[in-house]
């Protein structure tokens, strides 16, 4: 009882001896057909198929390419390439931003940084005068 339970074997399992059977056939040929494909003749063969296809293909996808083109403008929609051409130049218009606030903010920085020095010797100065003028409105 024992050895049928390590084996997988159940007597109770009428198909048991079926998946067996197909399980080993499976694993044999996911054996073969990796070593077939993994071989430079496939390789080969698949590039030739692929490159007829995408050759007798592409005369297709630019007539429909053209009459999506056609169809769009008559009922007044962005073809794709007006969509591509649009985010293009949004992208390039944030670009620029982004690069406009790091200036901006490496103005600011300079000019806190020449203000900070004059603000410490002027400190005592300027906090003297307001009150000068709020006794003279308070008066």
């Amino acid at each position: 009882m024992s050895q049928n339970a390590t084996d997988g074997f159940d007597p109770n399992d009428p198909f048991g001896t079926w998946r067996t059977i197909r399980d080993a056939n499976l694993d044999a040929w996911a054996k073969g057909m990796t070593s077939f494909v993994n071989t430079d003749g496939f390789a080969k063969a698949i590039g030739l198929q692929l490159d007829s296809l995408l050759a007798t293909s592409a005369p297709v996808q630019q007539a429909v390419h053209q009459y999506m083109d056609t169809y769009l403008a008559q009922v007044n929609m962005p073809s794709r390439d007006e969509v591509v051409s649009l985010a293009t130049r949004l992208t390039n218009i944030e670009m620029r931003l982004d690069d406009m606030q790091a200036q901006l903010d490496d103005v600011l920085t300079a000019i806190r940084a020449v203000a900070a020095p004059a603000t410490a010797d002027d400190g005592e100065a300027k906090s003297a005068a307001p009150r000068r003028v709020r006794k003279a409105t308070n008066e």
